[in-house]
């Protein structure tokens, strides 16, 4: 009886949505975009950052590190949304990756800063009162390294301080590795990442617009155009 018990609860648990508490500012001027992101692990599974940010792209800047920065504000099981998103033009710029060794309990923040070229890849416009399904976006280190891009090293600077002083501007699989099972020296790391691919297909964007409608539905967001 316990056990039926348990796997009633389970099955409710994992059927549930978590429904978001953050309110539209105004019904003309409110937007937000959704997505997944994920970072491939080591030997299978993926990585899922607590959070992931983004650049508003501004011609009268001169620099990346000038423009404002957004990031996330809400996830529900793979999917990311920043409700409230002013009007733009926007590009992804970072991802914040967070893992508890389940053995020694220690932490490691490992932090993923798009260079130039993987920043350009990712722009996407955001008009008023709608909500954009962006869709799938699989990231990971690469071999970009620091100094050759000040104002890229800057933008990265700004999220984890000692981003200029890395061992290495990509961390290799042996200090991953490492930093999740509690051994690291170090309980920051970070590095230059790039797309291994973005997934934009009908196929994907049609379902993550079905599951972006039960993410939001009951809500003040679910009267919103999903584009």
């Amino acid at each position: 009886m316990r056990n039926i018990f348990l796997l009633l609860l389970t099955i409710t648990l994992f059927s549930c949505r978590v429904k978001p508490e953050i309110v539209p500012n105004s019904q003309n001027q409110s937007s937000a975009i959704v997505f997944e992101f994920v970072i491939p692990k080591i030997l299978m599974g993926y990585f899922y950052p607590i959070r992931v940010m983004f650049v508003k792209l501004d011609k009268s800047k001169n620099n990346i590190s000038e423009l404002k920065m957004v990031e996330t504000n809400f996830l529900t099981r793979s999917r990311y949304y920043v409700f409230n998103i002013e009007p733009g033009e926007y590009a992804f710029v970072g991802a914040h990756v967070q893992e508890i060794d389940p053995q020694t309990k220690k932490q490691a923040n490992v932090y993923y800063i798009m260079d130039r070229q993987n920043l350009e890849k990712s722009k996407f416009s955001v008009k008023p009162n709608q909500i954009i399904v962006l869709g799938k976006y699989i990231a990971d280190f690469n071999q970009t390294k620091l100094g050759i891009d000040p104002d890229m090293d800057n933008v990265g600077e700004s999220i984890v301080g000692s981003f200029k002083t890395s061992l290495s501007a990509k961390i290799s699989s042996a200090i991953i590795s490492t930093l999740l099972t509690g051994d690291a020296g170090q309980s920051d790391s970070s590095g230059y990442s790039g797309f291994k691919e973005i997934i934009q297909t009908s196929e994907i964007i049609e379902e993550m617009k079905k599951q972006t409608k039960l993410d939001l539905e009951e809500t003040k967001w679910s009267s919103l155009p999903i584009q």
